[in-house]
């Protein structure tokens, strides 16, 4: 399930976002790699909480080893999203 564009998230630095200012942001590991963008989320419907952020790879990011969906986008925890600045860091 897509999370509605008025959803807040609270993006792991303890500040509240709105899921669309998300979208779009280059996402990288804490050791610098750069994953892709912010494309989506995903609600545990039971919960009502985001557990997924859908990252569209960048050009040369290898996906292997990595859970991806059937469009081919990084499928990574929520609970991993660590700082979002003008990139948002994820800890993998």
């Amino acid at each position: 399930m897509a999370v509605p564009r008025w959803a807040h998230t609270d993006a792991g630095d303890g500040m509240k976002k709105f899921a669309t200012e998300l979208r779009g942001k280059t996402v990288m590991t804490n050791d610098g790699q750069i994953l892709g963008t912010i494309e989506n989320f995903i609600v545990n419907t039971k919960s009502g909480k985001l557990s997924d952020v859908l990252v569209a790879p960048a050009e040369n990011t290898p996906t292997k080893g990595l859970k991806t969906d059937p469009e081919g986008r990084i499928v990574l925890p929520f609970q991993g999203m660590r700082a979002v600045k003008d990139v948002v860091v994820m800890n993998l």
